[in-house]
């Protein structure tokens, strides 16, 4: 059995960090698809003592493998879903007008050939409104079992279009399988 953390929207590293620190028996797979985060993701592990494993990705996790547009904006709010609002206390919005195209993973497919049933898997979920897809691609193929502990952010009050009855609903579902840990 391994134990295995995974780390969806890294942003600057400093989550990984101290989860590194916090789980040094783990293995660890960090996902950040903007490219100018990874700089400050490398060196948050370089921080780490003794060199912990950790796979980087610059990728977004997704329901497909591919390429996938991304909207930049300030570094939290960056994301892959078309319409989201910013809260105010940003003072960047999100640019719809040009998207930055970036590898994505389809996250199913890579658990399922990355981790086995009998593993103890730790995900932190903070993919700016990507993970009612992901989710739910999640649980219609059974490989949310997979998870032993989800630590998550939900932004369904940051889109217009994701009702809290259709937010209720996945969580309800998610909670079904895995134990659920708000983030934030």
């Amino acid at each position: 059995m391994r134990k295995v953390f995974i780390d969806c929207g890294t942003n600057l590293g400093i989550v990984l960090n101290r989860f590194i620190h916090e789980l040094p028996d783990h293995d660890f797979y960090a996902f950040e698809p903007n490219p100018e985060l990874l700089s400050s993701i490398h060196a948050q592990v370089a921080q780490a003592a003794p060199a912990p494993r950790v796979e980087i990705s610059q990728s977004a996790v997704w329901t497909q493998d591919g390429t996938i547009d991304l909207f930049l904006g300030h570094h939290e709010s960056s994301t892959v879903m078309p319409g989201k609002r910013v809260p105010p206390m940003y003072d960047q919005q999100i640019d719809y007008d040009a998207p930055v195209a970036v590898p994505a993973i389809d996250f199913s497919a890579w658990l399922h050939r990355t981790v086995a049933p009998a593993d103890q898997v730790v995900v932190k979920m903070d993919i700016e409104g990507a993970e009612y897809p992901v989710l739910r691609k999640l649980l219609s193929d059974g490989t949310i079992g997979l998870f032993s502990v989800l630590y998550i952010e939900w932004h369904y009050d940051r889109f217009p279009a994701m009702s809290r009855a259709d937010h209720d609903q996945v969580l309800a579902a998610v909670s079904a399988h895995v134990d659920v840990r708000e983030w934030d």
